[in-house]
């Protein structure tokens, strides 16, 4: 398979570093990308496609970040390849098994309210 690569468009939160991220793929799909360590090369993240109602909830309130990322990555999920630089493309991998089974899913009721208007 393919590897997926993704480039940052911009940071959704930030403390001392990228905590979420949205990114865009090659074919133009957004993702959006929480942090879950950093290592030797860099930061980790668990990825999900993100949709425009989906972001909406989000940006609205109506929906933390664990929940759109379980409904989000439902069918499909990711990790990324460690790196620091998220100017630079950064790869995904494809993960198995349901995305409600992940260590890395972000605590229930973390909001993002506001983080998301352009």
């Amino acid at each position: 398979m393919k590897t997926k690569m993704l480039r940052e468009v911009r940071v959704v939160d930030y403390c001392d570093g990228p905590l979420v991220i949205e990114a865009q793929g090659e074919d133009g799909r957004r993702y959006l990308c929480d942090v879950l360590d950093s290592c030797e090369d860099g930061e980790r993240f668990l990825v999900v496609p993100i949709t425009d109602k989906l972001v909406e909830a989000l940006n609205e309130g109506h929906s933390c970040l664990r929940s759109t990322m379980e409904l989000a990555g439902r069918d499909e999920w990711y990790l990324s390849v460690a790196q620091w630089d998220f100017r630079k493309p950064f790869a995904i991998e494809l993960q198995d098994g349901p995305i409600s089974e992940s260590p890395g899913l972000p605590g229930e009721g973390y909001m993002l309210t506001g983080a998301w208007n352009y």
